[in-house]
């Protein structure tokens, strides 16, 4: 779907903090290229349209479909994977 959110308290204060050590990338399903069209744009381009908005484009080094390498990930989904009977109770 579409990019409709307007950015979390402090959102440029943390990408700029963390810009300046890390290459910041955005993994997300919207920016898979199979997702249909939204008003003729595809995901990338109505989440850097979103960037752009907002001007924290600049802190961003990339948007993508697959999961990159990194050594960190910060998700509002995650749950920190420890063993399975921990999973199965978070769960």
């Amino acid at each position: 779907g579409t990019v409709y959110d307007e950015p979390m308290e402090n959102v440029k204060k943390g990408l700029e903090y963390l810009s300046k050590s890390y290459k910041l990338v955005i993994y997300t399903c919207k920016a898979n290229p199979k997702r249909p069209l939204i008003n003729d744009k595809g995901g990338v381009e109505l989440i850097y349209d979103w960037l752009v908005q907002y001007e924290l484009d600049s802190y961003i080094d990339s948007i993508v479909y697959y999961k990159p390498n990194a050594k960190y990930y910060i998700d509002d989904k995650a749950i920190t994977f420890t063993s399975w009977n921990k999973i199965m109770e978070e769960i």
